[in-house]
């Protein structure tokens, strides 16, 4: 099958598999500093003169960023949604903007495709911090 692909078309497909393998071990490493996160919150929890979590633990404009580079666009619609449902949706949306860039752009499609990466994160992340306060 690979045969029958011109150097395009597979120059695209490894960058979907790179930009899908990047973006999902990323959030893998992230959901497991969530994951302790949320250990440490539900230890100061059962203190008596708990302090905020969010100075004890991690900050929250940590916290944010770090949901929104591993849950994306999902978890902005809906925080309370499956890891695995907006872990692999945004696979599939950075999959596709991993093929794009480096079926355009070559080796230059790596910054590019890193900067996309970087800015949807950024906005998604900016987004959830307005939301918390306007709504």
């Amino acid at each position: 099958m690979l045969s029958r692909l011109d150097r395009n078309q597979r120059r695209g497909l490894v960058g979907a598999l790179l930009a899908a393998s990047f973006f999902l071990i990323e959030a893998g490493i992230i959901e497991i500093m969530l994951g302790l996160d949320l250990e440490c919150r539900r230890s100061i929890g059962s203190l008596r003169l708990a302090p905020d979590p969010f100075s004890a633990c991690m900050p929250e404009w940590q916290w944010i960023f770090m949901h929104a580079a591993s849950r994306g666009f999902i978890w902005l619609l809906s925080q309370s949604s499956p890891a695995l449902l907006a872990g692999l949706s945004m696979g599939v949306i950075y999959s596709f903007i991993g093929a794009v860039s480096a079926s355009m752009f070559r080796w230059k499609g790596i910054f590019l495709y890193l900067a996309v990466h970087l800015g949807i994160t950024s906005i998604v992340a900016g987004l959830s911090y307005l939301g918390r306060y306007i709504a």
